[in-house]
C-alpha cells in the first residue's frame, strides 16, 4: 500500500515538473506583461488628457456664465 502511494506521489510530482517546464507558464507571464503595459499606458493617457479636459470644461463653463449674464 505504501509503495502504491509512493508511486502515485512520484507520478504527480513528475507531471508537475513537466507542467512547469512547458510553455503554458511562459504564456501566462507574457499575458501579464502585456496587461501591465496596457494599464501603464492607460494611466499615462488619462494623466495627459486630464489637463486638456479640465481646460475644455473651464472654457465651456465660462462661456455659459457669460451667456447667462447677458440674459
Amino acid at each position: 500500500m505504501v509503495e502504491r502511494i509512493q508511486n502515485l506521489l512520484s507520478r504527480v510530482f513528475t507531471l508537475s515538473l513537466d507542467d512547469l517546464k512547458g510553455e503554458d507558464g511562459q504564456t501566462t507571464v507574457e499575458y501579464a506583461v502585456v496587461l501591465v503595459l496596457v494599464v501603464v499606458m492607460a494611466i499615462a493617457v488619462f494623466a495627459v488628457l486630464s489637463g486638456g479636459v479640465t481646460t475644455v470644461m473651464n472654457t465651456i463653463t465660462s462661456k455659459l456664465n457669460t451667456l447667462a449674464g447677458t440674459i
